[in-house]
């Protein structure tokens, strides 16, 4: 391999062809010469046949120059709902998935530059990184290289069985997916700096479940040297484990109980009767179809949504790892939206949901909850409802990740919350909501933070614009240097445990105290019994 230092190299890295350990990449340049990007890149072999629920394995280097100029296909999943506000049209998809996209504006392959990993959401049955709000291209300009992934879903990432775990050097299975995410970051230590960047300022930063694997891989012994700094956007691992709702771990015996299950009810005697399955196959709920009803199995059997304890990858409760100061004491960023519930699925109706948590949580919690958000008395107390399950899934998990990660890791922690309502188009109707009024809904913030606005034909504002490059720069300079603040932007306060003061993306960028305080003091009280008396 020629190195990064010699004119040849240089010469060829401002055509678009980077030389890595693994072979020579073709990527493209944009339109003003300024951003090259690199797409459809493989960082492990593909996850088929023989290697289907195994980890990642390590890369085979390719000769001569392999195009990446498209988009590589996402892991098998349903379709989303038609009507959602997350539908941005179908994309490929298969069981050969893992690559990732790189963006970069160095000039030359030695330049070293901070890098910025994105883990995408989608509740682990769907989702891409490749979507178009997520172009690194506007952050490549302000300094960083951006890298993009993809990774295993739904049952092909995270399916546990007695079977798999007596193939597995480590004695167990189910992380796959969670592990594809460790193998991209692995890739990033030994080929980033063929694109200009620094394998030793790595960011990893993450969206709802994406957020929540941000997490975990902060808890994870594995990702030591591997990352530097993260970024925890909606979402957190901070629930007891198998409790419903959002960051929520699922133990070892609950995803094998799982697993089994899910074997028998697609009538596989063993695991190499689901290895011969069709990949569309493994990933199609038992009933119906549409990613809602694979979500609601999957769900159900614990194999969405959850990452797994397995002492291994997840050594214990993350709660509790970030609680001890046995998490990777690095400075991160975490926060949350104002309205995370708008897009969640509705209630049926009050009298259902209150059934729902006397059966689960008995009298006690279900009549503290009903108090602390009067749902009686709310004059929509179906929407008041879903409300408090957004901050129970999400603000609740990132605010507790930042109080925790504040007092333990002796590192930089520095909180936020999104509450800028958007342009929604005069008419707009989602399945979510049919007037189209979600406020600052979950996922609002990320168009904000890649800054691209524009992938949303909006009627954005010059104050959007301004909330975008406040956001796409503290989250570049904390990729720099651990430390969001920088020339011209309104100072973000280190959080800590008795100044408690973050930073408000609302109707401009300020610093100040947590607006939903009283709600998430309730979480922590209800948290804490579930802590001390395990779920029924």
């Amino acid at each position: 391999m020629s190195t990064s230092g010699q004119s040849s190299v240089g010469g060829r890295w401002k055509q678009a062809l980077a030389i890595t350990p693994s072979g020579d990449l073709q990527g493209a340049t944009s339109a003003d010469g300024v951003v090259k990007c690199f797409r459809g890149v493989p960082f492990a072999q593909p996850p088929v046949g023989a290697l289907r629920w195994r980890a990642p394995q390590r890369l085979q280097p390719w000769a001569g120059v392999r195009p990446a100029l498209a988009n590589g296909p996402t892991s098998v999943q349903a379709a989303r709902p038609k009507g959602s506000i997350s539908d941005f049209g179908a994309e490929p998809t298969s069981e050969d998935c893992l690559h990732l996209n790189v963006w970069s504006a160095a000039t030359e392959a030695d330049e070293r530059r901070p890098v910025m990993l994105w883990i995408h959401g989608g509740g682990f049955y769907y989702g891409s990184g490749t979507l178009p709000q997520f172009d690194g291209a506007n952050l490549a300009r302000r300094g960083v290289v951006v890298v993009t992934i993809n990774y295993r879903l739904g049952p092909l990432g995270f399916l546990a069985q007695p079977e798999l775990d007596r193939e597995s050097p480590t004695g167990v299975s189910g992380n796959y997916g969670f592990l594809d995410q460790i193998a991209a970051l692995e890739w990033v230590r030994d080929h980033i700096n063929a694109f200009g960047g620094d394998p030793n300022r790595v960011t990893v930063f993450g969206q709802s479940v994406g957020s929540s694997s941000v997490c975990c891989l902060v808890a994870s012994p594995l990702t030591k040297g591997l990352i530097h700094r993260a970024i925890c956007q909606s979402g957190g691992s901070m629930s007891t484990p198998g409790a419903p709702g959002g960051g929520s771990m699922q133990t070892i015996d609950q995803a094998r109980a799982a697993g089994l299950e899910f074997a028998r009810r697609r009538n596989a005697r063993g695991i190499e009767d689901l290895r011969a399955m069709a990949a569309e196959i493994v990933q199609s709920p038992t009933a119906g179809s549409g990613g809602a009803v694979l979500a609601a199995e999957m769900a159900n059997l614990r194999l969405s949504g959850w990452v797994i304890i397995d002492g291994h990858a997840i050594p214990t409760n993350v709660h509790d790892i970030y609680a001890s100061g046995r998490q990777n004491r690095i400075p991160i960023i975490t926060g949350a939206n104002a309205h995370e519930g708008s897009t969640q699925p509705p209630i049926s109706s009050l009298a259902a949901h209150e059934a729902e948590w006397r059966a689960r949580f008995g009298d006690d919690l279900t009549n503290a909850y009903f108090e602390a958000y009067r749902l009686r008395e709310a004059s929509d107390p179906e929407e008041a409802a879903r409300h408090a399950m957004g901050e129970r899934g999400f603000n609740w998990q990132n605010w507790t990740q930042l109080r925790l990660h504040a007092r333990t890791s002796g590192a930089s922690a520095y909180g936020y919350f999104f509450s800028r309502l958007q342009p929604f188009p005069e008419g707009a109707s989602y399945i979510e909501n049919t007037n189209g009024n979600l406020g600052a809904f979950h996922t609002a913030e990320i168009p904000f933070v890649f800054d691209t606005l524009t992938t949303r034909n909006w009627d954005w504002s010059a104050d959007d614009q301004s909330i975008a490059n406040h956001m796409s720069s503290y989250w570049v300079n904390f990729a720099a240097t651990g430390d969001p603040n920088g020339d011209g932007l309104p100072h973000w306060p280190n959080f800590r445990h008795n100044d408690e003061d973050v930073m408000l993306f609302g109707e401009r960028a300020s610093a100040g105290p947590i607006p939903n305080r009283a709600n998430l003091d309730f979480w922590d009280t209800h948290f804490k019994v579930l802590r001390s008396a395990p779920e029924r």
